[in-house]
């Protein structure tokens, strides 16, 4: 059985069951967490290094590695970790609760914790530095027929060639003759 998830006028996860052809498809735990400011962010702990980063930068190592005795498992593998998922998840979920967006950024900056913020589009481009002149893929250009926008670059870097600027995409049809002009043949010889 599958769990059809959708988000709730509280801001949480309800699920329903589903069934697809006669298979069985256990529900995986929400990865999804709540800040205090009502944002959300994801959190991975795929290796031991990982999950150990975690509950140093929460401060709740020694609550997450009740859970392996706790489940019977050994949380220093994968599979361990996956099964006592809810276990873990319940510990967590209290810390992110309590912090806002900002503060957990704050403290998993550096730490090595695989995480990061859900994000709608606006917030994309209005708060985070990775879609903004900040980085250097993106530039503002003037589109023709549109106005100024930002747009990304080409994000392959080739060494001794200069990265391209983001340039405007061409108009409607300015391609066409190129385009319907005869290809070369190549020379035999």
């Amino acid at each position: 059985m599958r769990t059809a998830r959708r988000r709730s006028s509280s801001g949480y996860w309800e699920g329903r069951a589903m069934t697809r052809s006669s298979q069985t498809i256990e529900s995986l735990p929400n990865p999804e967490r709540f800040t205090a400011d009502a944002r959300s962010v994801m959190v991975v702990a795929i290796t031991t290094r990982q999950f150990r980063a975690l509950g140093r930068a929460t401060g709740l190592t020694e609550k997450l590695e009740m859970t392996g005795p706790l489940m019977d498992v050994d949380l220093t593998t994968e599979g361990g970790r996956y099964a006592a998922r809810h276990a873990i998840a319940a510990v967590l979920e209290p810390w992110f609760a309590a912090r806002t967006l900002a503060e957990v950024r704050a403290v998993f900056h550096g730490s090595g914790v695989l995480w990061g913020p859900y994000q709608t589009f606006r917030q994309l481009v209005e708060e985070d530095p990775r879609c903004s002149t900040q980085n250097p893929l993106f530039s503002w250009i003037d589109q023709p027929g549109i106005g100024t926008l930002l747009a990304p670059g080409s994000p392959l870097v080739f060494s001794g060639d200069p990265t391209p600027a983001a340039a405007p995409a061409p108009r409607l049809g300015a391609d066409t003759d190129i385009l319907h002009s005869p290809v070369p043949q190549p020379v035999s010889g």
